[in-house]
């Protein structure tokens, strides 16, 4: 239990195609997470990255350049984080849908 509240209790929801299971989640600790230059630029990146998704409304080409610019800058913040620090943005990105909410969450961790 983190601050007083709880753990986020597994789900499973029903679906045409069969039930999804959601795992437990841990709310993130109140404090705030240490933010160096190198954390900083990786933010960045990251926060671009969601940026990136306003660009794939233009019509016809804005869906290839936004996903070109978002696989740069996710390559740039792959050079800039170590690999636990990856792996552990890789797999909150997979639960929270802003890369740089993300990436936040995963330097709280």
């Amino acid at each position: 239990m983190i601050g007083g509240r709880g753990p986020l209790s597994s789900r499973s929801l029903p679906t045409p195609f069969g039930k999804i299971e959601l795992p437990a989640m841990e709310p993130p600790r109140r404090g705030v997470p240490h933010v160096d230059e190198r954390r900083r630029r990786a933010l960045s990146h990251a926060t671009a990255t969601d940026l990136t998704q306003v660009i794939g409304f233009i019509p016809y080409v804005g869906g290839l350049i936004g996903g070109q610019l978002a696989d740069l800058h996710f390559a740039e913040m792959r050079k800039i984080l170590t690999p636990e620090e990856m792996n552990k943005y890789v797999e909150d990105d997979k639960r929270i849908p802003s890369n740089g909410l993300a990436l936040l969450y995963s330097f709280v961790r």
